[in-house]
């Protein structure tokens, strides 16, 4: 095809490579330090917005701690999780998690692991007429059999579509605070700042639990400079044009599109680098605004962190407030509640029960 012909991909770089900036080394830090000291059957949860690197965060950690290549044996030290809403109407089920768990576990009865990575019709049977208190006993008898140290769920924030019940998150929070406790492991939760309303109201868990903020980049005079810094390393592997020298002169035009996080500077980069090479040229500050999301397109991310942010009793930033502040996309309100709580259901007056 004539128009494909003579784009050169070599030059777009989906620009995923570590960088040690602040906020990353921060957290980890202090996860390490954590996760090193802190007693079997407690809670550490680590939250921030989305894209802001928390993932990459929780298997370096497993890395350092428990060594490259853990979990080949027989011995699983660490656990790790990523919550997916696979249940009737993509809601989440804690039955779901307890089923994951078995998996990365290989359980022998109730997985459907065998050694030759078939299937096992036996198992599946078994598995589907079992009740969640015989399953959720199966995954306790099977943390302490691996000789498990660290059970990790990532992507907590999807426990909160359990229920239109804001309570059901609650609950589930409390009964993974139970499991861990008796299968002695330390139970690490990882998410969006969603998470935090379902934790905040338990006070069980609230009580047993240290936080790690993995947070975005601020409007102070530190975090400016150090996401201009980011945006140099970034700017060493990106193609630009002559017309434009250097990032960090449009910083201002980066940050107000992404917040200081990350993550979505990354995503927006790599799409400027791709509309560059389909049209056989370098990146320029003209391709840089044409890949920029809308306010539209940001509304539900900065709404997130504005409200969970509000939770920390963060000052508000300017950033988000002026996107939350138009008017939201079809279909979604603004909610005057407290964050993350759902509005009561509202019935007709003649089909009230």
């Amino acid at each position: 095809m004539d128009e494909i012909e003579n784009i050169d991909t070599t030059k777009v770089s989906n620009l995923i490579f570590k960088i040690p900036h602040l906020k990353w080394k921060n957290a980890f830090a202090e996860a390490f330090v954590l996760m090193t000291t802190v007693m079997p059957g407690e809670v550490i949860c680590i939250y921030g917005p989305a894209r802001a690197g928390k993932t990459a965060l929780l298997k370096e950690l497993g890395n350092v701690v428990c060594g490259v290549g853990h979990g080949q044996g027989d011995e699983q030290p660490i656990v790790a999780l990523e919550l997916v809403n696979d249940d009737a109407n993509a809601r989440f089920t804690f039955r779901s998690l307890i089923l994951q768990a078995l998996e990365v576990l290989r359980h022998p009865l109730y997985s459907a692991y065998i050694k030759d990575g078939w299937g096992n019709i036996t198992n599946n049977t078994r598995i589907e007429r079992a009740r969640e208190k015989t399953l959720n006993r199966a995954l306790i008898h099977a943390l302490i059999q691996r000789r498990t140290r660290f059970f990790i769920i990532d992507e907590a924030q999807h426990i909160r579509y359990v229920s239109k019940e804001t309570i059901a998150a609650v609950a589930v929070m409390d009964a993974l605070k139970s499991m861990a406790k008796k299968a002695n492991v330390v139970l690490i939760i990882a998410g969006t700042y969603p998470i935090l309303e379902a934790i905040n109201r338990s006070a069980h868990l609230e009580g047993r639990k240290y936080d790690v903020h993995l947070s975005r980049y601020r409007q102070t005079e530190e975090d400016l400079a150090e996401f201009q810094w980011i945006l140099t390393n970034y700017e060493s592997i990106i193609d630009l044009d002559k017309s434009l020298p250097n990032l960090t002169g449009c910083s201002e035009l980066l940050y107000q599109g992404t917040f200081g996080c990350i993550g979505l500077v990354r995503a927006w980069l790599y799409h400027a680098s791709v509309l560059a090479a389909a049209r056989q040229q370098k990146v320029t500050l003209e391709l840089i605004k044409e890949s920029m999301k809308s306010p539209m397109q940001l509304y539900s991310i900065a709404r997130e962190i504005l409200e969970g942010e509000s939770v920390l009793a963060l000052p508000i930033c300017k950033a988000l407030k002026s996107v939350v502040e138009v008017d939201p996309p079809s279909g979604t309100r603004k909610s005057k509640s407290k964050p993350f709580q759902r509005r009561p259901k509202r019935f007709e007056p003649e089909n009230r029960i």
